[in-house]
């Protein structure tokens, strides 16, 4: 059985979780490869030159269609994947594989149509919202439950409703597609049961993994509450986007906490009130290399991530692998990994004051080596490479025609 996975990139959290996939079915046995578009672009042929001669037309074209011919009040970006750009039959022709496993494919890479037509057993990862939705990645206003029709479309958007008609293009050509749905979590699970175009699907629930090895760490001796500040690590690749919550934390520092007791680290993009915040600071930048993540975390006391929606999370699952406590938001996907006052605190959604509480409590509750050995227990328990079972079992049920 050969599995080929197919992500737009090789960067991003939907990357990472794909080569932690990809890693973990190797280690069973399971003949796996991953094709990254992005990649496939570099490459000196023909066929690459030509695909990203499409593709930047098509990024260009949505660029016009969304500036001169529809205003969408969202924060959120957008795919329309409408045209076809990547020749996926040459690319399935050429691996020839037995399951294709598609995972973040937006940003124009494929087509809907293509999809549809895809004739090889076929597995999709819902990283984000965009399979069921119209163009959008994330959205709070869940039009897709009402078939964006016109009294769901928002009074501040105008023009063409580009998202009704990409949602009408998913539903006439992938409704009645036999394709097997993998959910990071509940969150997205919960979202889907609601959704119309993939509601005869078969779903499962797979959460992202983590490699036990590659992120061993040895857990220090905890510091008093009397000794240095607390340190709160802050970590997004793409920190400045409203859904990672920052706003929420910087109120929660500024009017709630005692300023003398904390210092703040950030790693990804600086958020937009990162230089306003007036305690101990440090901005790290974009950090791509897992080693150096470990000694941050290792060297942090809380991890805080406020984020509004994910798929998943998989910084949650990294710092709590390293000791940390995790303070999120109820009604979210952390709920699948912070479990409220054992290895961490989930706070009223959107409520800056109870994300101030959550990170005192965890400062009252984990500043010992012992508190820290037992997040990390509970973290590999349930997210280490073993936990790959829901998904091997999908494989082979296709593999036996089960499904």
């Amino acid at each position: 059985m050969k599995i080929l996975h197919i992500n737009f990139s090789k960067e991003g959290g939907a990357a990472i979780g794909v080569k932690r996939f990809h890693e973990a079915l190797k280690d069973r046995g399971i003949r796996s490869e991953i094709f990254y578009f992005s990649e496939y672009l570099k490459k000196n042929s023909i066929n690459s030159l030509n695909t990203l001669i499409k593709w930047k037309i098509q990024v260009y074209l949505k660029k016009i269609i969304f500036k001169f011919f529809t205003n969408i009040n969202s924060k959120e970006s957008h795919s329309l994947n409408y045209f076809s750009v990547l020749k996926i039959k040459d690319i399935l022709s050429e691996k020839k594989p037995d399951i294709v496993h598609l995972h973040w494919i937006g940003n124009e890479m494929i087509s809907i149509k293509d999809i549809s037509k895809i004739d090889i057993p076929l597995v999709w990862t819902f990283h984000d919202m965009w399979p069921f939705c119209g163009g959008e990645h994330f959205t709070e206003n869940n039009r897709f439950r009402s078939s964006y029709n016109k009294l769901s479309r928002s009074k501040y958007e105008s023009g063409i409703d580009i998202n009704k008609l990409l949602w009408e293009k998913k539903f006439k050509l992938l409704s009645n597609k036999k394709i097997n749905i993998v959910c990071p979590s509940n969150w997205i699970k919960k979202k889907l049961d609601r959704d119309k175009i993939f509601k005869r699907n078969i779903k499962i629930i797979s959460p992202y993994i983590i490699d036990k090895k590659k992120w061993e760490v040895k857990i220090k001796k905890g510091k008093n509450d009397r000794e240095k500040k607390i340190k709160i690590v802050f970590i997004a690749t793409s920190s400045v986007n409203y859904r990672k919550g920052f706003p929420y934390l910087y109120k929660a520092i500024e009017k709630y906490l005692d300023k003398d007791k904390y210092e703040i680290v950030c790693v990804g993009d600086k958020p937009k009130f990162f230089d306003s915040i007036t305690i101990e600071k440090k901005y790290l930048g974009y950090i791509s290399n897992y080693k150096q993540i470990k000694k941050i975390y290792s060297s942090s006391d809380i991890l805080v991530m406020p984020s509004l929606m994910e798929s998943f999370g998989q910084i949650y699952i990294e710092a709590g692998i390293c000791g940390l406590p995790c303070v999120a938001f109820k009604n979210t996907a952390a709920e699948d990994i912070v479990k409220h006052k054992f290895n961490g605190y989930l706070a009223k959604f959107k409520s800056s004051k109870d994300l101030a509480n959550g990170i005192e409590w965890c400062r009252s509750k984990f500043l010992s080596s012992l508190e820290k050995k037992k997040i990390k227990k509970m973290t590999i328990k349930n997210f280490s490479n073993t936990k790959i079972n829901n998904l091997v079992k999908l494989y082979k049920k296709i593999e036996n025609k089960n499904f």
